[in-house]
């Protein structure tokens, strides 16, 4: 049951991801930020029995500090984007995908997890 659960959550976030257009959601450097971080997070708990719960909380926490880094920048006009609307929603969407991603990485890891 926990892998239909799963699937279902999934779906919806990609369907929801695929109506908006899912190139919007694609960002590497977000994806390795949180990956790196995540596990870096398993490493640093040292609990061999708890890896894959460690991991997921990891992401979650990754993902929060990838959209406060992100913040920080836009609005220390670090890429000279401050004011400018135009610049600033995609520069927003992109700080923030690092929740989503963290999040997403976290249910997988709950229907991974042993009980």
């Amino acid at each position: 049951m926990k892998f239909l659960g799963l699937t279902i959550c999934l779906a919806i976030i990609v369907g929801a991801a695929v109506t908006v257009g899912i190139h919007l959601f694609l960002d590497i450097n977000s994806l390795v930020f949180v990956l790196g971080g995540a596990t870096g997070f398993l490493v640093m708990k040292n609990e061999p029995e708890k890896h894959i719960t460690n991991f997921g909380e990891g992401a979650v926490y990754f993902g929060w500090l990838g959209t406060l880094i992100g913040l920080i920048a836009i609005t220390g006009n670090r890429f000279s984007i401050w004011g400018d609307v135009d610049k600033m929603g995609p520069a927003l969407a992109v700080a923030m995908l690092t929740i989503l991603y963290g999040y997403s990485l976290k249910l997988i890891t709950i229907a991974l997890a042993t009980d």
